[in-house]
């Protein structure tokens, strides 16, 4: 069974990890003063490294808030309840830094409703992206976002790649998921979002509801939890996901790639994400193969040579990329 394990000794070795979780401890114990919020932003605008700190422990918090605690929760002196893991020495110390993160309109101030940034992900690179209303967006490799909010709504344009978005209600502002030539609509809601390379959008929802509306004077889709919309240029094609269907299309956040009799084409657009090098089809005609597998994303030579030796293909190394072809 593999396992992603975070160095821990190495994420909170330096003075500005230990600064770091004072802070979380300070906010933890209660609301911050105007004067602490202030404190607060001068510290994370110290230095670049401080954000990529946070960065890094909210992908800790964003892997304990998908595990299981069976443990009861223990009770403070004062009567709040404290998860147990909290309670877990030096090495859980730092999941509680992600917490300036899940509440971020400290960083922000509550009264700011326009913001926008711009974020992005690499070859092989994931990110958690956590939004300034308390939504989060976990981005899978080579993927683009963009947000854009605004007093009257929260829009976000997904450029590229994946996004698995949890939004945080907010009947006023209906968050908005632009992608290509269709947006998707939330209230507050958990959907992944994917940009394929032929230009269709495919939307799943996970928790609640969402709207599909290809343009402002069109019937919106609605879609309930299991639903699965692919969007083409000229229809939008609706099904019902398995619970083996909706665990695989995540499998990405365990660092793992899993293939269910899906096309050759599809497969290769999802391994090319975490491919330095892009692998390609010397053969039209293979495009509509069907493979199965699982495979994890740091491991992309056991997916060629399963290619070679379970499907018979032949795959050779050409001026810095991977060429499929027939054996």
């Amino acid at each position: 069974m593999q396992t992603n394990v975070l160095d821990f000794e190495r994420a909170g070795s330096s003075g500005a990890a230990d600064e770091a979780r004072r802070w979380i401890a300070r906010i933890d114990a209660g609301d911050l003063s105007n004067a602490e919020r202030q404190q607060l932003k001068d510290w994370l605008a110290e230095d670049a490294d401080h954000k990529r700190l946070l960065d890094e422990h909210a992908l800790i918090w964003a892997a304990a808030s998908r595990a299981r605690f069976p443990a009861a929760a223990k009770t403070t002196a004062a009567g709040r309840r404290v998860p147990r893991w909290a309670w877990g020495g030096a090495a859980f110390a730092g999941l509680l830094l992600a917490l300036v993160l899940v509440k971020p309109w400290i960083l922000i101030g509550k009264d700011e409703a326009a913001y926008a940034a711009s974020h992005r992900t690499a070859v092989g690179q994931q990110h958690l992206v956590l939004l300034p209303d308390g939504s989060r967006t976990e981005l899978n490799a080579a993927s683009q976002l963009q947000v854009a909010y605004e007093s009257a709504h929260r829009r976000v344009r997904l450029e590229r790649g994946v996004g698995l978005f949890d939004v945080a209600k907010d009947a006023k502002r209906p968050f908005e998921v632009q992608a290509g030539h269709v947006t998707v609509r939330a209230v507050g809601t958990r959907f992944l979002v994917q940009r394929h390379a032929d230009g269709s959008v495919e939307v799943t929802v996970y928790e609640g509801v969402v709207e599909l509306r290809k343009d402002e004077g069109s019937q919106p889709v609605r879609l309930g939890v299991g639903q699965v919309a692919i969007d083409q240029a000229e229809q939008t094609l609706l099904s019902v996901a398995s619970a083996h269907e909706l665990e695989r299309k995540l499998a990405w956040q365990q660092g793992r790639i899993v293939f269910d009799n899906t096309t050759l084409a599809a497969a290769l657009e999802e391994v090319n994400r975490y491919s330095e090098q892009p692998i390609q089809l010397t053969d039209a005609s293979l495009q509509e193969m069907r493979i199965s597998g699982a495979f994890a994303t740091r491991e992309i030579s056991v997916f060629l040579r399963s290619l070679e030796q379970g499907f018979g293909l032949k795959v050779r190394q050409e001026e810095g990329r991977w060429l499929v072809g027939r054996g």
